[in-house]
């Protein structure tokens, strides 16, 4: 920024900053005196309805009075008595004349025990149980009245003994008066509020009675408001509202009265002061302009001048002339800045090339490429691609090993030329480093990136001559496009840099960037070196999960599931951590630890009296371990523990990766008496040929088939063959994923044993196993019913 910009800038922000203070403060204090203004309104508005509404009850407790010692309703009541049938239609017409005097939604009478007699409620026909007998009391028969809410509506409703003579009681009767729309709005006029009588939950709320109609009494119904006591505010129609909720009467009912005004209207009226003031600050902004201007002017004028040459100098033009006429410090400035032009000039080109060229093969450097990488997404339009193509050399090290680095760099030299001679209309061409070439092609058509790969490949069919040898070069190029890949030019160079080594590693010639196939983010190698010491360090919890016998309902067992809980990253998810597991060759140990662990469980609960199995999951890697049963009988041993109480959960891919290896570790299980299960039968590879030959005790069926059990006709068809299948070869089956109690009811009638899943319980630690083992309802083996 300038001298003069920083002067008219300081003036004009200082200015700026001190307007906007002041209109901030007055805004603030506008909105806290409208917000106090109709918080104040509001109790008022809260006084004068309650008062209201206290009125019309008395009012209408007094007319409930005298229409109970009316001799006329006397007369008919007493001939009710003597004769019901005859009388019940004469009682209804003389209760209907008093309610439509009174102006009451409907009256009864009711016997003393609360049954009705007759009246003029549609819902309350003779015969039927008032729904409010907690008025009526038949030891010391007095008047009471209570608001309720009744078919969708808000009634006063008024309870008055009815004597032949006191202290005879020959009933009640019941007036109800209704609180409606018409009775709000009046309610309304007279506390200056809006009033609306709500009941249910917020979300969903019925709105029972209120002046407002149409949409606002709709959108009012679907509010979440705030369940504190005392003012609160929300929105309505875009408007911004101040309410009250407040008590109405001693209802027992789920009711309340909600007092509203608008706090936009009210603020509304402040405007005209608001836009003054701002019609102020601005005259004042601009005359404040005018005078900095002048004085950055005055002050400024000679530097500007001299800022002007400076800056075409500094954007590449050594040639502009530069007024070195200019007395003062000034001049002699700019005469030292003309002698340093020329040396400046020199310099540049020197570091230009050097900045963003190899200096070798005189190609774009890596510098060079990152920025036409940048510039070509900045054009990119909107569904166009670019595509980045890095191609590494094969054995080029052996190369450079054997004919020395001098005959290296003149074949990187030749590779460089054959390279450039392919290149197409705007396509770019760099070398990276060692033996790394980036090319970079926009606009490119995803469906073109493979063509394009085998077109640079060309560059390599015919043999390389260095130092009268002829030899012939193999490349590997990684290709990542944007947006798929990355959206920026650093995550396409490493992703293209990912798929060249996947590609290395497949002996491919190319190979297109896979997320799922990238193993190099930091969380995955911090949790590849912090795996083993989470099992030693005490950071992994072993959480069980029940297993249901489904004919007789009694617990079976559990399933033993282990969960890393780390002191940084919290919870990570078995299948983040657990293929890391098996990468690093800690699988084994994690296996082990689990081994142990469920042991000591089955151990405890074998001391507590409770008969139940214990199945832990294993992997290929575990199969693969010699001693691995013998480690099992240990653990069997030391603790004393039955072999039949534990189960291993091995799946199909386990065995199919080794199924000659997999036979013999699963016979030694077999004979040490340990329960052998196919876990997630059904999603591998297997075949019935070699699943009858694996000395296994069961088979889980996998939540995928059970979980639409009832609604998938194909599921019921492989669940059913799969149960009859097993049972036919002498195996138990077991259902995972088991939600309801109707999939629960369905695999009983197919046969299947046992059952698993959110039905009993999701996977729970000891401690909380523990609590739901004691509170369950399920039949526990060892545990008196």
């Amino acid at each position: 920024m300038t001298l003069r910009g920083k002067i008219l800038g300081f003036f004009l922000l200082l200015l700026l900053a001190v307007m906007v203070l002041l209109l901030a403060l007055v805004y603030r204090s506008t909105y806290q005196h409208t917000l106090r203004q109709v918080a104040s309104q509001l109790d008022f508005a809260h006084g004068v309805l309650a008062h209201e509404l206290q009125s019309r009850r008395q009012a209408q407790s007094a007319m409930a009075d005298l229409i109970a010692k009316d001799f006329t309703l006397l007369g008919e009541i007493a001939d009710l008595v003597a004769s019901p049938q005859q009388q019940a239609q004469s009682l209804s017409a003389a209760l209907e004349s008093f309610a439509a005097r009174s102006q009451a939604s409907f009256a009864l009478v009711s016997a003393p025990q609360g049954q009705v007699l007759a009246g003029t409620s549609d819902e309350l026909l003779p015969g039927a149980a008032l729904p409010w007998r907690d008025l009526l009391d038949e030891e010391d028969p007095e008047s009471a009245e209570r608001l309720v809410v009744f078919a969708g509506r808000v009634l006063h409703v008024n309870a008055t003994p009815i004597f032949a003579p006191r202290p005879n009681l020959m009933g009640w009767l019941l007036m109800a008066f209704e609180l409606d729309d018409q009775a709000t709005t009046l309610l309304a006029e007279l506390s200056g509020a809006d009033v609306a009588l709500l009941d249910g939950a917020p979300g969903a709320y019925r709105v029972l009675a209120s002046n407002l109609t149409g949409l606002p009494r709709a959108e009012l119904a679907g509010q979440q408001l705030s369940q504190a006591p005392g003012v609160f505010r929300f929105e309505l129609q875009n408007l911004q509202q101040v309410a009250l909720r407040a008590p109405l009467g001693d209802t027992q009912d789920d009711l309340q009265v909600l007092l509203m005004r608008s706090l936009s209207a009210e603020l509304a009226d402040y405007q005209p002061l608001q836009w003054q003031l701002a019609g102020i600050f601005a005259i004042a902004l601009l005359l404040a302009g005018l005078g900095a201007l002048w004085i950055a002017n005055t002050v400024s004028r000679p530097l500007s001048q001299m800022v002007a040459s400076v800056r075409r100098i500094a954007g590449g033009d050594y040639h502009a002339p530069m007024a070195t006429q200019i007395g003062g410090e000034v001049g002699l400035l700019a005469r030292e800045f003309v002698a340093m032009q020329q040396g400046i000039a020199e310099r540049e080109a020197t570091i230009s090339f050097l900045a963003y060229r190899d200096p070798l093969t005189e190609l774009a450097n890596r510098n060079r490429f990152v920025a036409e990488l940048q510039q070509a997404l900045a054009r990119c339009a909107p569904g166009d691609s670019v595509a980045v193509l890095l191609m590494d050399l094969d054995n080029f090290k052996d190369l450079n090993d054997t004919l020395g680095h001098d005959a290296g760099d003149q074949l990187l030299c030749q590779l460089a030329e054959r390279l450039q001679q392919r290149l197409r209309a705007d396509e770019q061409l760099a070398r990276l480093g060692g033996d790394e070439f980036a090319l970079l092609i926009p606009r490119c058509d995803p469906g073109q990136v493979i063509p394009a790969a085998e077109h640079y490949r060309g560059a390599l069919q015919q043999p390389f001559a260095v130092r009268g040898i002829s030899m012939t070069l193999n490349a590997t190029l990684g290709i990542a496009l944007y947006p798929d890949h990355g959206e920026s030019a650093g995550s396409l160079l490493q992703h293209a840099e990912v798929a060249m080594y996947l590609g290395k590693a497949q002996r491919s010639p190319y190979a297109l960037y896979r997320p799922e196939l990238d193993r190099h983010s930091l969380l995955r190698l911090a949790l590849m070196s912090e795996l083993k010491g989470a099992v030693e360090g005490g950071q992994l919890s072993l959480y069980l999960q029940p297993k249901l016998h489904i004919h007789s309902r009694c617990l079976y067992g559990v399933e033993c599931l282990v969960r890393w809980i780390h002191p940084v990253h919290g919870f990570i998810p078995p299948d983040d951590f657990i293929p890391l597991a098996e990468q690093t060759g800690n699988v084994c140990a994690l296996t082990r630890w689990v081994v142990r662990t469920a042991v000591a469980q089955g151990r405890a609960w074998q001391e507590q009296g409770l008969e139940l199995k214990t199945a832990i999951n294993v992997s290929a890697l575990d199969l693969a371990d010699p001693g691995f049963a013998a480690f099992i009988a240990e653990q069997l041993s030391e603790q004393g523990l039955s072999a039949a109480s534990l189960i291993v959960e091995i799946t199909e891919s386990a065995v199919m990766a080794d199924p000659e290896q997999a036979m013999g570790q699963l016979q030694q299980l077999c004979e040490l008496g340990v329960l052998l299960s196919i876990d997630d039968y059904g999603t591998g590879y297997s075949s019935m040929a070699q699943l009858k030959r694996l000395p296994v005790h069961e088979l889980k069926i996998d939540k995928s088939f059970v979980q639409d059990l009832l609604s998938n006709p194909d599921d019921d068809i492989i669940v059913r063959s799969t149960i009859e299948l097993g049972h036919n070869m002498g195996l138990k089956i077991v259902a995972e994923g088991v939600e309801t109690e109707a999939i629960l009811e369905r695999l009983d009638q197919l046969g299947c044993d046992i059952a698993q899943g959110y039905l009993l319980s999701k996977p729970l630690p000891p401690a909380a196993f523990a609590e739901w083992l004691a509170a369950t309802h399920w039949q526990v083996p060892g545990l008196p019913d």
